[in-house]
């Protein structure tokens, strides 16, 4: 096991290994803040083959500018997962509310579900994510007032991306394909969209890199959106969140120029192969 290094340590282990840094205290002071294993993730790609080094002429700029893409790019990204995720989330509750409108805690029977093994495993735990959360006002309003029954509506609350992505593949057709619907897409893409897009959220809310990772799945392709790509990188992903974005008008007047003005503003640093950016990208992003 490797043992503590201090930051002029680390910043003498980066040069020995050939990176060009070119004022080593501002590069100690930036390893106080970006933990040294982090940011040498973005170092990977640059090694020389067989060899614990890396190609010449790389800078510890030019890594460090890498990071700051990705954290920049990251955010980006999850203001438009969470706008996915609530609108996942309200479209489940209200196509099983509106099934069912005189049963508001639907997603509690049986019925809607085709394993029961798999429903049994979600009620045990959603009672204890009820339990987790029962200081939360709401769920303590319901608690105090109704039992501490929840109905769908308010219940997906408390709910995850994964929880959501767990019970829409047990969900019987016919749902499935109405929520599908709803994204104009089948319920084949829809399983693998949310699965690959709960992926990636977890992914990036525990800030992994994104720069030159393989996320080793891609969303299942849709007749209905040929231009739909399969690159392996976070652009597969990006064009899925496009598709399940709830607003139109917000993704081509924010959430793709945002991403556009860091591509431009890093372009002096990356390679768009690396995130699996195609020839057009822009085009196809606005095109969704």
């Amino acid at each position: 096991m490797k043992l503590h290094k201090s930051y002029t340590d680390q910043v003498a282990l980066l040069k020995s290994r050939g990176l060009i840094i070119l004022d080593e205290s501002q590069a100690a002071k930036v390893l106080e803040t970006v933990n040294y294993y982090r940011l040498s993730g973005y170092l990977h790609e640059f090694k020389k083959d067989g060899e614990d080094c890396y190609i010449d002429g790389l800078s510890f700029e030019k890594v460090l500018a890498l990071y700051h893409f990705d954290a920049k790019l990251t955010r980006v990204l999850m203001y438009a997962l969470e706008d996915v995720e609530e609108s996942l989330k309200t479209r489940f509750s209200y196509e099983l509310s509106s099934s069912y409108p005189l049963e508001p805690l639907i997603y509690l029977d049986g019925k809607v579900y085709r394993n029961q093994s798999e429903f049994l495993r979600f009620k045990a735990m959603f009672d204890k994510s009820k339990k987790d959360n029962s200081q939360l006002p709401f769920v303590k309003h319901h608690i105090e007032n109704y039992n501490g029954d929840l109905p769908v509506w308010v219940a997906v609350e408390i709910m995850t991306m994964g929880n959501i992505h767990k019970l829409y593949n047990n969900l019987k057709g016919c749902h499935q394909k109405a929520i599908a619907k709803a994204y104009n897409t089948g319920s084949v893409q829809m399983k693998s969209w949310i699965e690959n897009l709960t992926y990636t959220r977890n992914h990036l809310a525990h800030y992994m890199r994104i720069y030159d990772y393989s996320f080793g799945r891609t969303p299942a392709l849709c007749a209905k959106h040929p231009q739909m790509t399969q690159t392996g990188r976070i652009f597969d992903q990006i064009m899925a969140i496009g598709y399940m974005f709830s607003s139109q008008e917000e993704w081509k007047d924010y959430v793709v120029p945002e991403i556009k003005k860091l591509i431009n503003e890093y372009s002096e640093y990356i390679d768009l192969e690396d995130i699996g950016f195609v020839e057009g990208w822009e085009n196809l992003l606005l095109s969704i």
